[in-house]
Parts: C-alpha cells; sequence; structure tokens
C-alpha cells in the first residue's frame, strides 16, 4: 500500500490548521498571542531548544550529505538529537525566570542544529538504500 498520499493529506491539513489557527489567533481581542509570537518568546526564554530544532529538522529535511558521518545507521542520529534536545530542556529549565538568550547564541544554535541535521542526520542518503527500490 502506498502511504504517500495519505501523509501529504495530512501534512496538508496540518498546515491548513496552523494557518488558519494563527489569523484566528491575530484578529482576536489578545495581542501577542499568535502561534509565531508564542514559539519566538519560548525560544529567547527558557525553551532556546526550539531554536536547534528547527536547526535540526531544516538541515535534515532541506540539506543533507549523501553519506552521513554517522554511517547508515537509522537509528543513532535520531537517538542523539532526542538526548541533545532533552539536555538543552534541562539547562533551559534550570534558568532564572528573567532568563532571556541573546541573538547571537540563539543563532549559534540555529547553525549547530543545520550542521547535524546536515551532516549527521542526512535524509538524502536514503535513496541510494535498496529499501526504496
Amino acid at each position: 500500500m502506498d502511504y504517500t498520499l495519505i501523509v501529504q493529506i495530512v501534512i496538508g491539513i496540518t498546515i491548513l490548521f496552523l494557518i488558519l489557527f494563527n489569523i484566528y489567533l491575530y484578529f482576536n481581542d489578545v495581542e501577542n498571542d499568535t502561534v509565531n509570537f508564542l514559539i519566538k518568546r519560548w525560544a529567547y526564554h527558557k525553551y532556546f531548544f526550539l531554536t536547534t530544532a528547527w536547526g535540526i529538522l531544516g538541515g535534515h529535511f532541506f540539506l543533507g550529505t549523501e553519506v552521513p558521518l554517522l554511517g547508515p545507521n537509522a537509528w543513532l542520529p535520531v537517538v542523539l538529537v532526542v538526548v541533545l534536545l532533552i539536555a538543552l530542556l534541562i539547562i533551559g529549565l534550570k534558568q532564572d525566570k528573567d532568563f532571556v538568550m541573546k541573538r547571537r547564541i540563539q543563532l549559534l544554535l540555529l547553525i549547530l542544529g543545520v550542521i547535524y541535521g546536515h551532516f549527521f542526520w542526512s535524509q538524502r542518503h536514503l535513496d541510494y538504500l535498496d529499501i526504496f527500490n
């Protein structure tokens, strides 16, 4: 069974829901409660692991190398991503309530995430595996 169409429908519905929900939040009576604003506020405070996660996903989906540095292990990069993001979450939760991450550090976290997603958790090499032929 080909699940490609089902996955595309689920992704399309999710994106449509997020867009419509964001529009609804923009036009309601509460200021600064859109999804974009909340994620930005969280990322600049205790949940700065979000910046690294976006970088990792960007490097994973849109960049990538044909030969990942960890070889053909499909599980190891995922485990390392989970461990890394949990460690960043724990570090963030231990910060004071007035903590604000500097923009330079945010940029560094984003770049490091893109590098990890590109070199370690690449999706591009999947075309060369026999499981898809």
